[in-house]
């Protein structure tokens, strides 16, 4: 294991929403970012998972690497290249290089951010690792996100709701000004939300910039979509051709995902991006922790849902898929919208078991959780450990759904043990 110790403190900086300190610490570091292509992928659901989608079909033809946020079980899932996690070794070197850098970079501003050393720390892998292409999955808004320093071959966003309304703005408007903050001069931009209100902003943006404008709503007919227990099928027209799409993704979120992954896709025909490349990239494309089964005797599905707009895409793809009603294992964090949640996810099940999720400072108390889901559910409980909570829903129940944040579906994946790659092995 990294010896992390140094980098996990920088957590007490908290999240700083300003470029300065990453532009200056990657200007003193030979600024890696400029050394290889790249797509940054912005959203409120559905980011992670279409920038694995992109990461899949960029590595069809170049070498690749994927840089997401946070980790399931390991740090070094958040840095991925040419298939393999980062070493221990690179993690060492580059934090015992580079810690004197951190510390002084406080005399100029401030230090870093554990995600903004984390940020530096991918992107200099990458360009020593030789990278052609990287996908860069935007940790916090847009705008201001660390990662906001690249000038990618084309930017994505996914979807916008209502989330870090403290930090991103009350209102759609105001929160797809800060996620169309990627949009780059002259730099294509792919929209994967169907709001028209959003539409319009994210158009207006791109216009601003002279970028060229595309979006699910208007360029992508999804046919023949059918979805089970072992994947989904569909037929997916752009305005460049018909694809036949197969993947083991569950979901009606993922098919608007790959939607949107196609078209950005298409993006990098110049590249020699093909489409067998695009349909074998998301053939083998998994996505740890969202629709996952990691258990079919009893049925166990991990999804990482962690606000209203997530849980009631997750409610309405379950209900298509499996028939009986779960029981639901929950643990959230305390910056999320627990009623919004619970509200959604009460009307997939009336049984519960609320437990804690592993991230001490902003776990939510499961009694708490309780007390705010009063009146939503028949049968509620709570386990506060939920390594034990999770033995006993499994015990107890089928199926059994865990939910409510990637900190408490990542102790599930480390209990039953499944890959924590995004792509079949």
């Amino acid at each position: 294991m990294p010896d992390l110790d140094f980098l996990y403190e920088l957590k007490r900086e908290g999240i700083k929403l300003d470029l300065e300190t990453i532009r200056s610490f990657l200007r003193t570091i030979g600024d890696p970012q400029n050394n290889f292509k790249s797509v940054h992928v912005a959203g409120t659901n559905g980011k992670g998972s279409v920038s694995c989608m992109l990461y899949n079909i960029l590595k069809q033809k170049f070498r690749v690497g994927l840089y997401t946020s946070p980790h399931l079980v390991r740090f070094n899932e958040r840095i991925i290249l040419k298939d393999e996690f980062i070493p221990d070794s690179y993690i060492d070197e580059f934090m015992s290089k580079y810690k004197p850098l951190i510390v002084n970079l406080a005399r100029e501003n401030r230090n870093p951010t554990f995600y903004e050393t984390t940020t530096a720390m991918a992107f200099n892998f990458f360009s020593e690792g030789g990278a052609d292409f990287a996908s860069v999955e935007v940790g916090l808004g847009g705008r201001l996100d660390a990662t906001n320093v690249i000038i990618p071959e084309v930017s994505v966003i996914t979807s916008i709701g209502y989330e870090h309304s403290d930090r991103l703005g009350t209102s759609l408007e105001q929160i797809s000004i800060e996620k169309g903050g990627i949009i780059k001069e002259r730099v294509p931009v792919v929209l994967g939300e169907s709001n028209a209100n959003v539409v319009k902003q994210i158009r207006k943006l791109a216009t601003i910039r002279g970028s060229e404008f595309i979006a699910i709503s208007r360029d992508a007919i999804i046919r023949n979509q059918h979805t089970d227990a072992r994947g989904t099928e569909f037929k997916l027209l752009t305005k460049k051709r018909e694809y036949r799409i197969k993947t083991r993704l569950l979901g009606d979120y993922q098919v608007r995902n790959i939607a949107t992954s196609v078209l950005a896709a298409e993006i990098l025909e110049p590249y020699g991006i093909e489409r067998g490349d695009i349909e074998r990239g998301i053939a083998h494309t998994i996505i740890p922790g969202r629709m996952e089964i990691v258990s079919s005797e009893p049925l166990v599905v991990l999804d990482s849902a962690h606000n209203p707009q997530a849980m009631r895409s997750l409610v309405t793809s379950f209900k298509k898929i499996f028939p009986e009603k779960p029981h639901l294992v929950i643990g959230m964090l305390s910056d999320k919208n627990h009623y919004g949640f619970l509200r959604a996810a009460s009307s997939l099940s009336d049984s519960v078991t609320f437990t804690t999720p592993d991230e001490p400072v902003r776990a939510e108390s499961p009694n708490r959780l309780l007390q705010k889901s009063m009146g939503m559910f028949r049968r509620a409980r709570v386990i506060a450990d939920p390594v034990e909570a999770y033995r006993r829903a499994r015990e107890e129940f089928e199926p059994v759904l865990v939910t409510g944040s990637i900190y408490l579906t990542g102790i599930i994946k480390k209990i039953e043990g499944s890959s924590l790659k995004p792509f079949i092995s």
